[in-house]
Parts: structure tokens; sequence; C-alpha cells
């Protein structure tokens, strides 16, 4: 089996001020001192002993967080752009309490991320392109490393996507996104290429 651990980034001054972060990658959405404790505390958890090789989004919150959890890890550690948040178009950056007020119905009421149909019409990224890409990942690293165990460094949004193409699932906010330094485990068949979500978003 191939097994892919997912670990989201930790908290950001973004998250804390309710900013729509995406792809920005500036000092609002680097880690605050309670991130970096987030991460000090999941190192402490996490048994690095498994894991073959890590694989981390390019944005500074991810790489930061990256640097905390494989302290003292001797695997290779590779950077991969399509491991990155998904794009939110033209609201990226701005105020979720302000497009709230302004776009009510374009949010979900229980989780309040941005609907999925919304995120084409105001040039960001589409659940089925954030998953295209993540799909490459998968695929390679089922292909290249059928039998190993990754760890992952990524970001809310896609690794529920990554969560959803393991489940087969159409475009859905009923699964909300992963908290913080929370960790997401998949499996592959790499001989029958059977998907399964083992757990998602585990509390550090």
């Amino acid at each position: 089996m191939t097994t892919i651990d997912w670990v989201r980034h930790g908290q950001t001054y973004a998250n804390t001020q309710g900013v729509i972060q995406g792809q920005l990658d500036t000092a609002v959405t680097w880690l605050t001192p309670t991130g970096e404790r987030q991460a000090q505390q999941r190192h402490q958890q996490l048994d690095l002993t498994p894991y073959d090789r890590v694989l981390v989004s390019p944005l500074h919150r991810a790489q930061q967080t990256a640097r905390w959890l494989t302290a003292d890890y001797a695997g290779p550690v590779t950077t991969d752009p399509r491991l990155m948040e998904a794009a939110y178009g033209t609201w990226t950056g701005q105020e979720t309490a302000e497009l709230l007020t302004q776009f009510p119905t374009a949010f979900d009421p229980l989780t309040r991320e941005v609907r999925p149909a919304v995120l084409s019409r105001i040039g960001g990224e589409s659940y089925l392109q954030v998953q295209r890409r993540l799909g490459q990942v998968i695929a390679e690293l089922v292909v290249d490393h059928p039998h190993e165990h990754v760890l992952v460094v990524s970001h809310g949004l896609t690794i529920k996507n990554a969560a959803l193409l393991m489940l087969a699932a159409p475009a859905t906010l009923a699964l909300p996104e992963p908290t913080n330094l929370s960790l997401t485990r998949t499996t592959v068949d790499p001989v029958t290429g059977h998907r399964y979500l083992n757990s998602y978003s585990e509390p550090v």
C-alpha cells in the first residue's frame, strides 16, 4: 500500500484575522507563535521513523511547519507546487466577514467556506482543478514509490480535496476543512488502485 499522511500547516496571522489566504504568501500568512507551538507539539507526537519521504507545499506557512516537523528527519524533503492551497481569485487577502456581508449566499452557513461553484466565478480554482494536480502527485507516488509511507505538509482546502478524491465524492462542503496541524491519512492499493480515507483531521 502507498500511505500518504497529510498535515495542515500551523495557525497563521491570516487565520486569526479571518483573512482568505489562498495562494497569498506574505507576512500575514506566516505562522503565529501559536502556530509554531502547534508544529512543535505535532513534532513531539509524530514518529518520523516510518516515513520514506516528505513533500511540502512551497508556500511559506507550509515550509515553516515542515521545518519544525522534520527537525531531526534524515530522509528526503521535497517542495512540490502542486500541493499549494487552492487559488481564491479576487477574494485572496480579503476578510471573510466582509465578504459574508456582501455575498452571504456565496458561503456555506455552517462551515463558512466559499461554495465550490463560486470559486471559479471569482477567478479561483475549482475543486476539480485542485483534484487534478493532487491526482498527479498521488499517481506518481503510487507508481514510483508503491510501498512507501509519505508525509505531506499542505493546506486546508487542498487536504479536503485529497480526501474527497479518495472517496470519489462530488465537490461538497459537507466535509469541513481539516484543522491546523491535524493529520489525515489516505492509502492507495498500487495493484487494484483502490483508494481509502483512513482518518480525517486528527487533532494535534
